[in-house]
């Protein structure tokens, strides 16, 4: 993740934003997560769609292992 794009999330989760829906996240809805960046995200929903194709990459070898949808 680049420099920037990670101090604007650092930013939004000070603010308690989500940054995929820009909604206002309470303590208590944000997801658990050990990386604190994450915990700056409303649900799993909203934090799958922002990490979408980093998530994909991630899962690419996996799949291609398993011999399903190479």
């Amino acid at each position: 993740m680049a420099e920037s794009a990670q101090a604007q999330l650092l930013k939004l989760m000070e603010a308690g934003i989500c940054p995929e829906c820009g909604q206002l996240v309470p303590d208590t809805n944000r997801i658990d997560s050990a990386r604190k960046i994450d915990r700056g995200f409303c649900g799993l929903d909203c934090y799958t769609a922002y990490y979408e194709i980093e998530l994909a990459e991630r899962l690419r070898p996996a799949v291609r292992r398993s011999g399903h949808y190479a």
